[in-house]
C-alpha cells in the first residue's frame, strides 16, 4: 500500500514524516535505520517546499531480492538542477539554508536516485533498507520493476490493476483496465489478475489471455496487456487487447508491441503475439490509456538508464490525465 502526500508548504512535511515512521515501524526497522529514514523524509519534502515549488511525495514499503525496507519518492514540477552533483556538495545552497540536505539524503539512504532536467522539474527515489535480508530468499535473476497507478479524480477504487509475477529467468507482467471507473470496473479487473496470477512460468501471454476471456464474461469486460520477458532467450514476448500501450525501449529505439482490437470478457476473435528482443539494458513500458502516448526517449534524455520508479513517476507526471483511471508499468533487468 502507497500513501501520496502533496507538499507545498513546511506543515506537510510533518505529515510525510509521520507516515514515514508508520511504515519503519511496518518494516521492523531498527532505532538508527529509523531515524535515517525521518532525515530522508524531512529533506526530501522540504526541499519541495524550497526548491520544488511544491510537489508530492510517495510513501511504500518494497521489496526487491533480498532487500526490503521504506521507499519516498519525490516528484516536482519545478526548475529543475542546472548542476545537481554541485547541489549535492555540503554548504551549496540557493534557498539561504546551510545546504547540506541532499548531502543527508544521499547518506542516509541505502539506495538513491534522481532524474532532473533544468526547468523540467525532478525526481527522488530514497530507500531505507532493513540490514536483516528478507527471509526466505528465492534465488530470483535481477529484476526491477515500478509502478504508478490512480483511480480517475472523484473515484475511489480504480478501474485499472496491474501484477507482476518474476519466475528467476522469466518475468510475467500485467496491466488491466476494466471499462468505465469505479466498482464495476475494479471487479473486471481483479478478475482478469487473478487469472494472471494462476498462470505458471511456462504459461504464454496467448493462453493467459485466454483463460482471461473465459473468467470475464459474467463482467462488464476489460482491456488487457500481458508481456512475458525471457532472459536466457532474450526475447520478449507480447499479447495485448485494447487499448493497451506497450513497448521496449533501447536507447533511443523504441519497439512498440501491438494490441488488436477488442474487450476481454466480451468481444475477442483472436489473439496474436509480438516478439521483440530483450536485450540486457532495454526497458519495458506499458501504461492504459489514462496517460497520454505523445512522448518518447528523445524529450527525456538520460530517463530511460534510471530506476523504473524515476521512469514510470516522470512519465505519470507529465502525462497521466484525472480524466480517468491511468496506470503506468516499467521493468528492467537489474
Amino acid at each position: 500500500m502507497e500513501t501520496t502526500i502533496e507538499v507545498h508548504e513546511a506543515s506537510q512535511v510533518a505529515e510525510v514524516r509521520r507516515v514515514a515512521a508508520e511504515l519503519a515501524r511496518a518494516e521492523h526497522l531498527t532505532e538508527p535505520e529509523s531515524g535515517k529514514l525521518a532525515l530522508v523524509a524531512t529533506e526530501l519534502s522540504s526541499n519541495l517546499v524550497k526548491y520544488g515549488k511544491g510537489g508530492a511525495v510517495t510513501l511504500t514499503r518494497y521489496v526487491e531480492g533480498k532487500q526490503h525496507g521504506v521507499q519516498l519518492l519525490a516528484v516536482d514540477s519545478g526548475p529543475g538542477f542546472a548542476d545537481f552533483v554541485a547541489a549535492t556538495r555540503d554548504g551549496h545552497s540557493t534557498a539561504g539554508s546551510l545546504g547540506i540536505g541532499l548531502g543527508v539524503i544521499m547518506r542516509s539512504s541505502t539506495f538513491f536516485d534522481v532524474y532532473s532536467v533544468s526547468g523540467q522539474g525532478t525526481a527522488m527515489v530514497a530507500r531505507v533498507a532493513h540490514a536483516a535480508p528478507r527471509k526466505p530468499v528465492a534465488a530470483l535473476a535481477p529484476f526491477e520493476f515500478a509502478v504508478r497507478s490512480t483511480p480517475k479524480k472523484g473515484q475511489v477504487e480504480c478501474g485499472d490493476a496491474w501484477s507482476v509475477r518474476d519466475f528467476g529467468n522469466r518475468q510475467l507482467l500485467c496491466i488491466v483496465d476494466g471499462l468505465g471507473h469505479g466498482p464495476l470496473a475494479a471487479r473486471a479487473s481483479a478478475r482478469a489478475i487473478s487469472v494472471f496470477e494462476a498462470a505458471g512460468p511456462a504459461d504464454t501471454p496467448a493462453g493467459i489471455m485466454a483463460k482471461a476471456h473465459e473468467e470475464l464474461k459474467e463482467t462488464r469486460g476489460a482491456v488487457m496487456g500481458i508481456l512475458a520477458l525471457d532472459r536466457q532467450a532474450n526475447t520478449a514476448d507480447y499479447c495485448g487487447i485494447g487499448n493497451i500501450a506497450a513497448a521496449v525501449h533501447l536507447g533511443t529505439e523504441s519497439r512498440h508491441l501491438l494490441s488488436i482490437e477488442g474487450t476481454v470478457g466480451y468481444r475477442m476473435r483472436a489473439t496474436r503475439t509480438h516478439t521483440v528482443p530483450w536485450e540486457p539494458t532495454a526497458v519495458a513500458v506499458l501504461y492504459t490509456d489514462g496517460l497520454s502516448g505523445r512522448w518518447g526517449p528523445a524529450r527525456y534524455p538520460g530517463l530511460l538508464s534510471r530506476h523504473p520508479s524515476l521512469i514510470a513517476s516522470v512519465l505519470f507526471r507529465d502525462h497521466a490525465r484525472d480524466t480517468d483511471d491511468a496506470t503506468i508499468l516499467v521493468a528492467r533487468r537489474s
